[in-house]
């Protein structure tokens, strides 16, 4: 019986044939990673309604001076003037973005978009304004600016706070120097990088809505300080908020106001932060981490209870161990429970 079987040659010859169009078929693909700078101030100006009746033109109120670690060879501040910067601005306000060089003998141009917004109690925006600027400072002078001239008094009037004062909001979006950005080549781990850049963009554009207030439906109000946030952001990350909204009859919920007497201001600021960003300060203490666990535990906030469960584990000792079982007991903190018993044991105490 004679069988038939398939050809030797021709099979390699297939397999190669294959091989060669797969080879002519790949992609060679690359990327350059562009990261935008954004920048934000926030500037409370007590009692602007007496400054804006008395003030002459020329008279100059500046913010503190900001920058951030991407741009270091430049600096921010804002100029605001209540008279008018000159005597053909009065009966207007005149608000300036200027840029400085740090270093006095430096040359810096950077083109940017800057945003002016005035919040009212809410934190939402009654005025609002977007420009684009093209900053250069050169030495001597070493500072340019970009603004507004001639708002009108009565549009600020209509923005101020109860109190009388004007918070001011100024948001800066640039790019950094192209001529050192870097094309890549891209590998199969950079394609996760991508979703990790994705997820990034998103939390940063979450966290601008914190910072700004935009759209805000209830207020946390803790050590005199309130802070402006969104009801489905809380219930989102927290069941104890989501039953308290879920109930028309909770005081909370009724007036959008929860109010904080057992905590600091600054754990509710860590706490609003993780929730809108999903970041914790790294240089965050001892007794920082604590409040913020303790605010995690009674708000049911387990992914940031767990963070400042590790915070505390990595700065246990042997003078602190006490005091972080007691609080690991109290609060149910496991994994630094085990950490200070691990602890207790290795020394015999």
């Amino acid at each position: 019986m004679v069988s038939s079987m398939p050809s030797t040659s021709r099979l390699n010859l297939s397999g190669l044939t294959s091989s060669r169009h797969k080879s002519a078929n790949i992609t060679q693909e690359c990327i350059t990673m562009i990261d935008p700078v954004q920048l934000c101030q926030k500037w409370h100006v007590s009692n602007f309604a007496s400054t804006l009746k008395l003030a002459q033109p020329g008279v100059c109120l500046r913010s503190q001076v900001f920058r951030d670690a991407q741009l270091p060879e430049a600096c921010w501040q804002l100029c605001l003037y209540p008279g008018g910067k000159r005597e053909e601005n009065r009966d207007n306000v005149s608000l300036f973005l200027k840029m400085s060089a740090t270093s006095p003998m430096k040359e810096v141009q950077v083109k940017a978009e800057y945003k002016f917004y005035f919040l009212d109690d809410r934190g939402e925006a009654r005025f609002s304004n977007i420009n684009i600027g093209d900053f250069h400072a050169k030495p001597p002078k070493c500072g340019h600016s970009w603004g507004l001239r001639n708002i009108p008094k009565n549009k600020v009037l209509g923005c101020l706070r109860d109190d009388e004062s004007l918070m001011i909001s100024c948001h800066i979006l640039l790019i950094p120097d192209l001529s050192r950005v870097v094309c890549r080549k891209i590998t199969p781990t950079m394609r996760i990088t991508d979703n990790v850049q994705v997820a990034r963009l998103y939390f940063e554009r979450m966290h601008e809505m914190l910072q700004t207030g935009h759209a805000s439906d209830c207020t946390i109000v803790c050590e005199g300080e309130s802070f402006q946030a969104h009801k489905f952001v809380l219930m989102t990350q927290s069941d104890v908020f989501k039953a308290m909204f879920s109930h028309k009859d909770m005081t909370e919920n009724l007036d959008s106001v929860i109010r904080l007497s057992d905590t600091s201001s600054f754990a509710v600021q860590q706490m609003l932060t993780y929730m809108y960003s999903g970041n914790l300060p790294p240089l965050i203490d001892d007794d920082q981490a604590s409040a913020v666990m303790q605010l995690a535990d009674k708000y049911g906030i387990d992914h940031l209870k767990i963070l400042c469960e590790e915070r505390l584990i990595e700065k246990l000792d042997l003078d602190n161990v006490c005091l972080m079982m007691h609080l690991a007991d109290s609060h149910n903190a496991m994994n630094l429970k085990t950490a200070c018993s691990e602890l207790v044991c290795l020394y015999n105490l």
